[in-house]
Order: structure tokens, then C-alpha cells, then sequence
């Protein structure tokens, strides 16, 4: 039965019928930039390269308005199962990227090894099985603070503002525990849907995820290489499912980031499907599966002879939270109806600080996706919260 839940969504997506038809909102089939320049943005695409030789593409956006060399710097970074399409969502006065750059800032998007926009290796295919062996452990360790310097030397900046939403909180707090992220390269740390402890959610397909054997069985299956076939493979049926029936795609992206407040655009579903889902690595998901199964916020476990080897001991090390960056400011913005960041392990991440978040604005029934997707969050968010924080933590745009 348990095995069944899992799988239902995906026999959902495989059991359409697609026939071939042109999307009705031509963002549906525009790249990133296309997208953002049908709108009038400035847009541009710059590959970086991780020390450990993964090549990530990340996204910079910008207003005709505000040219000016030297404006601040907002590096946004998605969740898990996604990429820097999902902060282009909605319309330009409904989504961040395109308000941070009519405020005057340089806005960069980030994608984590395994998306879209994280495929390629210097050394390896995204074929190897080897090129899928991480998780956000090494997004903490190299994808982070490799891109957010090698944005610092292209900007000439000498910190950067963060906004991470779910996985993209998760990794910085890594980064920021690890040491690898400094207050000499981030000047505030703002965390949509803020992921840390994850043993209380609700979600049922990564509870199921979670169960002893579930992740192995899946292996099995699917092999250790990437999350579910390929975006390239799925987008086709996904795109048809999102044009014909929205509400049916809704409930797909629902199975896995749970119920949402009601006010996504269902005219931007078919969008979506046009860019989604972003991609991961299976051992990435397994490492999620350890956390809601153990309740603790830790490396990956390899087992007790794997952790010998990797850690030289015989349980992962575990992040502690209590030396969180005192010279960083951290904000947070979670909500009432939140699956996956759950209110529950939002407390214990609270409890955790040394110091309470500058802001903690927690929203009544926002969900998990609300944060970047919901078309209220311009003024629930962005306007009355981020902006002026923004602002504060940065020179004047």
C-alpha cells in the first residue's frame, strides 16, 4: 500500500495520453532569458564552475532602468525538485526577480548540480553514475559559495544578499555551519520556507519515501542515477497535462510540496510544465528520506562503514545550529499550511539560534510553494517585508 501511494503520482504522468499540441502561453516553450526578455528585463546566462567540477548555469536579471555598475547584488536560489524557473512563475509585478530589478537590483538565479541547468561535469556525462553521487550536503559545500564568489568577482561586489526558498534554505544553513559562507561574502540571509529538522512533516509521498527499504526498492527501479526520468522525458506529457487540465497538474506538483493557499495563476500551470520538474540525484532524495526518518538535521548517512570512510566515524555528523553565524542577519518567512516546513520543526529551528531571526514573518495559510508561486505574496511579502529589509542590509539602490 505504502509502495502504491508513492508511485501513484507518477502512474498518473505516465498513463496520460499526449498528443502533440502548441501550448497556449508561449513562455511554455521559451527558455529562461526568452522569457525574461519577452517581458522587457535584461537577461543573460553565465556557466560557473564548482571547484569540484560541476558546471552550473546561473540566470542574471536586470531592469533597463538600473545599468549602473556597482548596484547590490540578490543571489535567489531554488528548492528541491526545481530550478531558477521558479521564481519567474508569475507576471513581473507579481514575482521577485522582477521587482528586486525595478528596485535597483542586480539579480542572479541559481541552480544546484543535477537541474536543468546543472548537467554538465568537466570530467564526466550526466550518463556516469558517478556524476549523480551527491546531495545537499555538496550543494552546501560547493554550490553555494563557489557561485556566490564567482558572482562576487564578475560583480566586484563584496557581499551579496541571499533569498533560498525550501532546499535552497537548507544548503545555506549547511554552508553557513560548515564555515563555507562567511559575513564576508553574504550581508543577510533570507529563508522562504525555512528546511532544517524535517521529522514532523506531513507530506505523504517523502513520509512513504522514508520508510526502511523504500528508498532501496525505489533504486532498484530507477537505478542510482537521477530522481525520476528525465525532465526532457517528462515535460511532453507534463505539458500536456498542465495546458488541458490545470487542476489535475495542480494536484500532481501537489503530491510532492503539498496542499498550496489557492492562489496560484492555473493559466501559468502549462508554464510550469514547460520547466519542471527541475531534476535531482536519487542519493539526494535518500538523504531527505534519512532526515524526515531520523528527525535530525545531518550529513548523509552511508551507513556505519561508510561513515568510517567519509566522516571516521560511525554516524553522520550532524549540523549544529546553535553555532549559526552570529554577524550573519537571518530572516525567515514561513506558513500556518506548510507540509514540508513544518510549523512544528520551524519551532525547533527557532529553538536551535543562538539569536532570534531579525524577522520572523510567519504567514496564516501559506503552504510550501506560496512563498514563490502564490500571486499575493508581492504584498504579503515582498513589498511590506523583503524589500525593506533589503534595503536595509544593502547600500541604496
Amino acid at each position: 500500500l505504502a509502495l502504491h501511494t508513492m508511485l501513484s503520482p507518477i502512474v498518473l504522468v505516465f498513463g496520460l495520453v499526449a498528443l502533440a499540441a502548441a501550448a497556449v502561453d508561449p513562455d511554455a516553450k521559451r527558455t529562461i532569458c526568452e522569457i525574461v526578455q519577452a517581458k522587457n528585463y535584461d537577461c543573460s546566462a553565465t556557466n560557473f564552475t564548482t571547484r569540484d567540477g560541476y558546471i552550473l548555469t546561473t540566470f542574471r536579471v536586470g531592469s533597463p532602468a538600473h545599468r549602473t555598475a556597482g548596484r547590490p547584488v540578490v543571489l535567489l536560489w531554488h528548492g528541491l525538485l526545481d530550478n531558477s524557473f521558479t521564481w519567474l512563475m508569475n507576471m513581473p509585478n507579481q514575482s521577485l526577480p522582477y521587482i528586486l530589478a525595478d528596485a535597483g537590483y542586480d539579480v542572479w538565479l541559481g541552480n544546484n548540480r543535477g537541474t536543468l541547468y546543472g548537467r554538465r561535469h568537466v570530467n564526466m556525462t550526466d550518463k556516469d553514475e558517478a556524476f549523480w553521487q551527491f546531495s545537499w550536503d555538496n550543494f552546501s559545500q560547493y554550490d553555494v559559495p563557489d557561485v556566490i564568489n564567482a558572482i562576487r568577482a564578475s560583480t566586484g561586489v563584496a557581499t551579496l544578499s541571499y533569498v533560498g526558498h525550501s532546499e535552497g534554505t537548507i544548503q545555506m544553513f549547511g554552508a553557513l555551519l560548515r564555515r563555507t559562507v562567511t559575513s564576508q561574502m553574504v550581508n543577510i540571509f533570507l529563508a522562504f520556507a525555512p528546511v532544517t529538522f524535517v521529522g514532523h512533516e506531513t507530506n505523504k509521498l517523502f513520509r512513504v519515501l522514508s520508510q526502511p527499504g523504500v528508498m532501496a526498492a525505489w533504486e532498484k527501479i530507477l537505478g542510482k542515477k537521477a530522481f525520476l526520468p528525465t525532465p526532457e522525458q517528462l515535460l511532453p506529457l507534463d505539458e500536456t497535462l498542465c495546458r488541458d487540465d490545470p487542476i489535475a497538474c495542480e494536484t500532481l506538483v501537489e503530491a510532492f510540496c503539498g496542499k498550496h493557499k489557492g492562489s496560484f495563476n492555473a493559466s501559468r500551470m502549462q508554464v510550469m510544465a514547460g520547466h519542471e520538474p527541475g531534476g535531482t540525484s536519487m542519493r539526494n532524495i535518500e538523504h531527505w528520506a534519512q532526515l524526515v526518518h531520523s528527525n535530525k538535521f545531518q550529513m548523509f548517512d552511508y551507513g556505519t562503514q561508510g561513515n568510517m570512510q567519509h566522516y571516521h566515524q560511525p554516524t553522520p555528523p550532524q549540523y549544529d545550529l546553535g553555532q549559526f553565524p552570529l554577524d550573519v542577519p537571518l530572516a525567515l518567512y514561513t506558513g500556518t499550511a506548510d507540509e514540508l516546513a513544518d510549523p512544528a520543526d520551524v519551532q525547533i529551528l527557532l529553538k536551535a539560534l543562538p539569536t532570534p531571526p531579525v524577522v520572523h514573518l510567519n504567514i496564516p495559510s501559506y503552504a510550501h510553494l506560496d512563498m514563490v508561486w502564490c500571486t499575493t505574496a508581492v504584498t504579503d511579502m515582498y513589498v511590506p517585508s523583503v524589500l525593506p529589509l533589503l534595503k536595509k542590509y544593502n547600500a541604496r539602490p
